[in-house]
């Protein structure tokens, strides 16, 4: 029974930095941000679109930043 509840522990912590990578990877929103610009240049989004995106996604990676600092703080606190 200990095997299968520390095989499940530790099953759930890969899945939580699998997560946590997923989540934090900044070269996704680089690599989207950049689509959203192409598609702004060849006329596919309006300027009001484009915006619009290029906000969540600046925002996305500013929050991304924001937690990375704040875990590195935290980290150097204890």
């Amino acid at each position: 029974m200990f095997i299968i509840d520390n095989l499940l522990i530790w099953l759930a912590e890969k899945l939580q930095e699998i997560a946590e990578r997923e989540v934090t990877d900044e070269s996704k929103l680089k690599e989207e941000l950049l689509n959203v610009r192409t598609l702004y240049e060849t006329d596919q989004l309006s300027e009001e679109e484009y915006t619009k995106r290029e906000d969540e996604i600046l925002k996305r990676l500013e929050d991304i930043r924001k937690e990375k600092v704040r875990k590195l703080a935290s980290s150097n606190l204890l």
